[in-house]
């Protein structure tokens, strides 16, 4: 699945479908940043925790709150 990074004004940056890579991206935004699907919010940076500190973690994450998503 697509899904799109935004920074922390809600701007969209970028569309991956890579998750890691995705994770990878948002967390440069910092705090307040999104990964999401159809503009529903599957990780929200500094709430939901760090990106940067494993892009696995977020990634598998992200899978998981897109499968309840879809």
């Amino acid at each position: 699945m697509k899904i799109t990074i935004h920074d922390p004004h809600g701007a969209k940056v970028a569309e991956v479908w890579d998750y890691a890579a995705g994770a990878l991206l948002m967390s440069l935004y910092g705090n307040g940043s999104t990964i999401r699907y159809k503009n529903r919010i599957l990780w929200l940076e500094g709430s939901d925790g760090e990106g940067a500190e494993s892009y696995d973690t977020t990634s598998m994450v992200v899978s998981k709150r897109l499968d309840l998503v879809i």
